[in-house]
């Protein structure tokens, strides 16, 4: 019993759920729990696998921003911690208060440490689903959903409740807009984005599966709401990326969704039909309720923010200020800030991350893009030697990472340790477990 509640799929489903039920904000208790329990999960983890080779070769990518964070909380030579104009700006401004080296690279150490315990959720949700069967992969998948719908529930019951609604979890938050377990519009459209091609692989798998008179019909019906929900969540929840993310998904989905099927002739064909008719009447609509919007994303205050934030990042060059400082760099820059939004992070994460860490970020992100692309191709065009079911799952959380990295081009949603906990499920899913193509033998 005991080795039971202690497995690897256990133990990262918990953390999962920590994550996407309290982690929807930034610095709360909830964040703590999860980075303890995320703590736990990889502790576990090391314990019982002692050996390298029970290790999946792609636990190695874990490394990579563990790596890249720990590199700032050491003392490092002058010429690194006193390069660029602005680190020399401020030797020069401690030294006149008397204050002498050695020094950390990063100018906020503490802001590098909250950074580094950031990261676990990620990484241990990582690291544990590679190390279950593709059954468990689903169920994993399955859990995430599960959280995502709930969300999605309680911000359509904010919405409704309106500003005095006491569904809100955060003090500051968008009141009278849907944020669900999030405290963050945007974030709250675009986990139901990028979690909605997961709804479609499931959906596919059920109606072939229906049709063979395998599972129950309500199955398929109960999945078909689960999509409508998310359709109507990220509609009503005023975010613009999430709307058209959550279309770019669908679209991404079709061919997925069309391969999958394993029927034959015609009726393989009017599937196809069906399934590019149903998208579509999803396009039509998303695009009429996108028209709705009347603010000009180009007079957005973000594109500022932007504009200041590079400025910060050349003058940062070689190093960066260090994980977590944009709090304490950003206001020489940018001043009071008034614009629509709150300057806690600059609305692009990569030019965050090139402010905060310059080539340092380009050295561990530039793999991780390259192994992304490369099992994409994989995935896509060379994976006739696995299950169905498991490449449709793998398909669709390649597609829900491509919508977390696009989104990160004019936002910030894996700051919050719901989405990046999920970032990490979605990038294990895409690392085909034996079992998998076990199962596409057998079948």
């Amino acid at each position: 019993m005991t080795k039971m509640l202690l497995s690897p799929f256990i133990l990262t489903a918990v953390v999962l759920s920590a994550a996407m039920l309290f982690g929807g904000g930034q610095g709360h208790l909830g964040d703590t729990l999860t980075q303890m329990l995320a703590l736990m999960l990889i502790g576990q983890l090391l314990w019982h696998r002692r050996n390298l080779k029970d290790w999946p070769k792609a636990s190695l990518f874990a490394v990579l921003p563990l790596f890249a964070v720990l590199f700032y909380l050491f003392p490092m030579p002058d010429f690194l911690t006193q390069a660029g104009t602005a680190r020399q700006s401020v030797a020069a401004d401690m030294a006149n208060l008397g204050v002498t080296g050695p020094w950390q690279t990063a100018l906020v150490q503490s802001g590098s440490e909250r950074a580094l315990f950031w990261l676990l959720p990620a990484i241990a949700v990582f690291l544990g689903t590679l190390q279950c069967t593709a059954r468990q992969h689903r169920r994993l998948a399955a859990v995430a959903v599960f959280w995502v719908c709930i969300g999605a529930v309680i911000g359509l019951a904010q919405k409704a409740g309106g500003m005095d609604s006491l569904l809100y979890f955060f003090r500051n938050t968008s009141r009278g807009s849907s944020v669900g377990l999030f405290a963050n519009a945007n974030h709250y459209a675009i986990a139901m984005a990028a979690c909605l091609p997961l709804v479609w692989a499931a959906l596919t798998v059920c109606f072939n599966q229906t049709l063979r008179q395998r599972v129950n019909p309500l199955w398929f019906v109960g999945l078909s709401g689960v999509a409508i929900l998310f359709i109507l969540g990220f509609m009503l929840s005023g975010s613009r990326a999430g709307l058209a993310l959550g279309m770019l998904g669908c679209f991404l989905m079709l061919p997925a969704v069309i391969s999958a099927d394993q029927r034959e002739g015609a009726k393989h064909w009017m599937f196809a039909v069906m399934a590019i008719g149903l998208l579509l009447a999803v396009q039509v609509g998303l695009y009429f309720i996108v028209l709705n919007f009347e603010e000009n994303p180009l007079l957005d205050g973000r594109w500022q923010l932007n504009a200041f934030t590079a400025a910060a990042a050349r003058d940062y060059a070689p190093v960066g200020a260090g994980p977590g400082s944009f709090w304490f760099v950003f206001p020489h820059y940018g001043g009071l800030f008034t614009g629509a939004y709150i300057a806690n992070h600059a609305h692009n994460d990569y030019l965050e991350l090139w402010l905060e860490m310059r080539w340092l970020f380009a050295g561990a992100a530039l793999p991780l893009l390259a192994a992304y692309l490369l099992q994409g191709y994989k995935l896509w065009f060379k994976a006739a030697d696995i299950a169905v079911h498991t490449k449709l799952l793998a398909r669709a959380a390649w597609i829900g990472l491509l919508i977390l990295m696009i989104h990160s081009l004019v936002d910030y949603p894996l700051r919050t340790t719901a989405i990046s906990a999920f970032a990490g499920l979605l990038a294990a899913l895409l690392v085909i477990p034996a079992s998998a193509r076990i199962e596409a033998q057998e079948a």
